[in-house]
C-alpha cells in the first residue's frame, strides 16, 4: 500500500466517524429525544461500528 492510499483510508475512516457520531447524535439528541448524555454514548457507538466496519470492508476487498 503507497503512503497516497494510506492516507486516503485514513481521511475516509475520519470521514466516516465523525458523520456517523454527528448524524447519529443529534438524531437521538432532537428527534428521538434520549438527552444529551444518552446520545453522545450512542453516536460513539455508531462511530466505532462504522470504523469497524470500514475496517472489515477494507480487508475483505484486498483479500487479506
Amino acid at each position: 500500500m503507497s503512503d497516497a492510499n494510506a492516507l486516503a483510508d485514513l481521511g475516509s475512516t475520519i470521514g466516516a466517524l465523525t458523520v456517523a457520531f454527528l448524524v447519529v447524535t443529534l438524531v437521538a439528541g432532537t428527534l428521538l429525544d434520549f438527552n444529551w448524555t444518552q446520545a453522545v454514548l450512542l453516536g460513539g457507538f455508531a462511530g466505532v461500528v462504522a470504523v469497524a466496519s470500514a475496517w472489515l470492508t477494507d480487508r475483505r476487498a484486498s483479500g487479506d
